[in-house]
């Protein structure tokens, strides 16, 4: 099993981070925020939160209503010292997915999760969602290919190398819509990633 403990986040031989601890939110808060037209009333859950940076950012901005969770001690434990989110982010908890919530962020998260593992997490962030779930993954241009880019290559816990295709048809099977890309300053889809909106398919 992949280690996401220190040695993946700083100076790290099995991903691209240097340090992962100097990586800024800001923008992409600012962008979610605009963009997705998210108010403070909203309850947001970033699954695979790393530090909290993006949680930390919200918070920032006075949205009190967002969690984190993350499947690394170390990034949970460096982010609350780091951002005081003492309260705010958690050690690994699905059971966050099936609460009410708003909007599910999942960035950079499901490339390293087996198919079985992706395809739960999909149906649990599904109860209770109000309105969105938004992804970015790394992509491949044809299915059996590796990675556009190499710094997706690089990462040895990716384990999942799809096509953007396949990506929207894995959703569209656990009973979501594909809305539309990110396009955005800080989140945006290109040859080599995927960054999408999904919604509950209102017959689910």
């Amino acid at each position: 099993m992949a280690s996401f403990e220190k040695d993946y986040f700083v100076d790290s031989k099995i991903s691209n981070y240097q340090n992962y601890l100097t990586k800024k939110f800001d923008n992409l808060a600012k962008d979610l925020i605009k963009f997705l037209k998210i108010n403070k009333d909203d309850v947001i859950l970033d699954f695979g939160c790393g530090c909290g940076g993006l949680v930390f950012e919200f918070k920032e901005r006075g949205f009190n209503k967002v969690k984190g969770t993350d499947i690394s001690h170390w990034a949970i434990e460096e982010g609350k010292k780091m951002f005081s989110l003492e309260k705010e982010i958690e050690y690994y908890n699905r059971n966050l997915l099936s609460q009410e919530k708003d909007f599910v962020f999942l960035f950079d998260v499901l490339e390293h999760m087996p198919e079985y593992e992706i395809g739960f997490i999909l149906d649990l962030a599904k109860k209770n969602l109000r309105k969105s779930i938004v992804i970015r993954v790394p992509v491949c241009k044809n299915e059996g290919e590796p990675y556009v880019l190499d710094v997706s290559r690089n990462d040895k816990t990716h384990i999942q190398c799809h096509t953007r295709d396949w990506w929207i048809k894995a959703f569209e099977d656990k009973g979501y819509e594909f809305v539309e890309d990110l396009n955005l300053s800080s989140i945006y889809s290109s040859e080599g990633v995927f960054s999408g909106i999904f919604k509950v398919k209102e017959s689910s």
